[in-house]
């Protein structure tokens, strides 16, 4: 804000906005000191958000995982204070990570509450979705499920991930590479690299931060520059 001196002043707040409604005007700025901002009668404001998290937007939920399957679950998933009601054994058979964790030799594996950390509500949220035989996967839910399915040695979700990317997919080849690089998807590098037919892409996709170009991907890219340099 700028005061009526021309001076600026500042202010920084960080705010979680748990419910529907406003901050309130009152709590930005108090109606007693307004006039030392007012220049000309107006008062100009600039405000810059950064947003930190956010949850609770985005697709409306294909199937509940909350309280109301509390009698048909075993084990409750914490994500970030969220509550996931699951089944072990239909997790175990989906994932290897949860095989071990639920019937390995962890403290895991007799505790009725575990914690998930490092992950996103939505993205595990779009995951279960996923392994229950729901249609979730777009291209704004795609990477979050592909990054968990790598993470919990998913393969059913991987492969259901890569056949998005490869037939229905909108993103461009550098997302598409970035995606195979890092979940090691062979069939899904292999076409993206077949779709690469100018040195335009090629200088996409070298400025692009992908995730470890591997040998074989710099050598095919080099093979393709060589021959595009002779046309």
């Amino acid at each position: 804000m700028m005061g009526n001196d021309y001076s600026t002043v500042t202010k920084t707040m960080i705010m979680c906005f748990e419910t529907e409604g406003r901050y309130g005007f009152d709590n930005f700025l108090e109606w007693d000191d307004i006039d030392y901002h007012l220049i000309d009668d107006n008062l100009n404001v600039e405000v810059k958000v950064e947003i930190l998290t956010m949850n609770g937007f985005g697709k409306k939920k294909i199937r509940d995982f909350g309280e109301s399957q509390k009698d048909v679950s075993d084990v409750v998933l914490v994500v970030q204070d969220t509550k996931f009601y699951v089944l072990k054994m239909f997790l175990a058979l989906q994932s290897s990570y949860f095989k071990s964790l639920f019937f390995g030799k962890f403290d895991e594996s007799e505790m009725k509450e575990i914690k998930l950390n490092g992950i996103e509500i939505d993205d595990f949220q779009n995951f279960l979705e996923l392994i229950h035989g729901e249609s979730s996967i777009d291209d704004d839910t795609v990477t979050g499920i592909l990054q968990l399915a790598d993470m919990y040695d998913a393969p059913t979700a991987i492969r259901r991930c890569e056949e998005f990317l490869l037939k229905n997919s909108e993103k461009t080849i550098v997302q598409k590479l970035q995606l195979a690089l890092r979940c090691n998807l062979e069939d899904l590098k292999s076409t993206c690299l077949s779709e690469v037919t100018t040195i335009s892409d090629i200088e996409s996709i070298m400025t692009a931060d992908l995730f470890e170009m591997d040998l074989s991907t710099s050598q095919a890219l080099l093979q393709k520059s060589i021959a595009f340099s002779k046309k």
